[in-house]
Formats: C-alpha cells, structure tokens, sequence
C-alpha cells in the first residue's frame, strides 16, 4: 500500500492516489438532502436555503475546479462562475438519474473547460510578457526553493510530488477528450464507479468502461513518452520488473518499445502500432517504482 501522508498526492503505478482524507458519505448525502429542500422550499426560503447549499458547495467545487486548473487565481474565478452555473441548473436536477455529487462534478468540469478554453486564447508569448513585467517575478521561485530548502526534508517529497501530480493533470486533459477525461477523474480522483460514471455521462456501462480502458491507455503512453515523468532509468528498471512478471512484454512490445525510447529523444510509434504501444505502456506503468 502506498504512504499517505496530509496534504500530498502520492503517484503510484501510473494511479492518482488521493492521500486527503475524502468527504465521508454522509456529507454528500446531507448535501443532497439540502439541495432536494432548496428545490422543494417555498419562494420565501428558497434564497436563504439556497445561500447555505452555494457556501457549503464552495469548497468542494474549488476543489473540483483546481484538479483541471494549476492557476489559483482563475480558479477562484471559475468556481464563482461555477456557483452560478450549479444555481441556476439545480432546477433540472433528478435524483433518480445521478446522485447530487455526480451531477455537482459534471457541471463544474463543464463549466472549467469552458473558462479554460477562453483562457487558451492568450498566447504563450502574451503570458511570457505578463510575466516579465511583475516586479516580483523573479523572487517568487527564489522565495518557493528557499521555503523548500530550509524546511523540513520532507517538504521537498511533496512539493516533487506535486508538481508530477499537476504535469499528468495537465497531460491527461491535453491527451485525453472531455468525455474520456472526466470519467478518468471520476474514476482516480472521486472513486465513482462505472455505473456512477455512466449515470453523469448519460451513457451505458460498456461504452464507459470502454472510454476508461481507451483513456488508460491513451495517458499511460502519454506518460511513457514523457521524460520529466519517467526517466529512462525508471524506464529501464519498470521494463526489468515486468520481464519477471506474470505478464510480461511480448517481443514484439518490447522491440517497440526500445525503437520508441531507445533514441536521444523519445518518439511515438508510427500509427500502425499506436494500440500495440499503449498496451506496452499500460503493462509498463504496472511496474514503474514506486
């Protein structure tokens, strides 16, 4: 079992561990009951029970927000965006069909796409300049590694740790498309079920677990190319491990493998072999140490 310890994302096995301790049950199942009474409430109390469920939402909508958006301002600046969006939509929602914390996460993902992909009009060069131009550019990282540094030795294990959580973050919304993305984070990041999944998607259970095998596959080989994730040490040692695994690579994974990663820089294979590639990779991230 991987070490959990407060406040830190541990990365084992290609899997996104959530080492919080998660909402219990009950709280959602209190969520949902306050939701049913707003939409059952009378015009009267309908804004003040509606004022308690948005700031008992806020959190965990942030939190919801920050899993697709590294920038913490613009997150705050979504999740309020997102408020709205779960205010004026409550009237549409159906218990019989989801429960609240499916449907709460499906309109706030929506809802940060949108944003983000309004944000995405900025340019790399446009934001490079903005970043130039604050006075306090350049002492902001000097300040984080002197913070890491002088603390404990521990801080520097997860502040690694969470920088290599927000990279798979972003390449899994970079590879993945919205619909294989969400049902993977409602998989790895919320524990939903297939069935969870399926009911927030509208979809039917084997086009979802087709769509999270797909999406498996798809950021496993993502990841594999992916230096600053894996180093071709980690590469090397993954690939001894599964050798002498009950599953290992066949030969001809392994020789696929070696013609991929094998240059100064790594390369996808050409598309005849793109499939025989992402499973080497998801039999590879089954053995990458911990």
């Amino acid at each position: 079992m991987p070490r959990r310890s407060d406040g830190v994302w541990q990365i084992r096995r290609g899997i996104l561990l959530p080492v919080e301790v998660q909402q219990a049950h009950t709280d959602w199942d209190e969520l949902q009951a306050l939701a049913m009474r707003v939409l059952n409430a009378e015009a009267t109390q309908r804004e003040w029970l509606g004022s308690r469920l948005m700031e008992a939402l806020r959190p965990r909508v942030y939190q919801i927000v920050r899993s697709v958006c590294a920038d913490a301002e613009l997150a705050q600046d979504i999740t309020q965006d997102a408020l709205l969006r779960v205010w004026q939509g409550l009237p549409t929602y159906n218990p019989s069909i989801a429960p609240f914390r499916n449907w709460l996460s499906r309109v706030v993902i929506r809802c940060a796409y949108n944003a983000l992909e309004q944000q995405a009009r900025l340019t790399r060069r446009e934001r490079r300049e903005a970043d130039w131009a604050s006075p306090d550019a350049d002492d902001a990282p000097r300040l984080a590694l002197e913070q890491v540094l002088s603390g404990e030795a521990g801080l520097v294990e997860q502040a690694a740790e969470r920088e290599r959580l927000s990279r798979i973050l972003a390449l899994a919304q970079a590879t993945l498309s919205p619909d294989e993305y969400l049902a993977w984070l409602e998989q790895t990041v919320n524990g939903s079920s297939c069935s969870e999944i399926a009911l927030l998607l509208e979809r039917n259970e084997n086009w979802t677990r087709q769509t999270l095998v797909r999406a498996r596959q798809k950021l496993a080989a993502a990841m594999v190319l992916d230096p600053a994730l894996l180093s071709d040490a980690e590469i090397q040692e993954a690939i001894r491990r599964c050798q002498h695994s009950a599953n290992p690579l066949t030969p001809q994974e392994l020789r696929l493998l070696q013609a991929c990663l094998g240059g100064k820089t790594r390369c996808p294979p050409p598309w005849r072999h793109t499939l025989r590639f992402r499973l080497a990779c998801v039999k590879l991230l089954a053995h990458t140490p911990s």
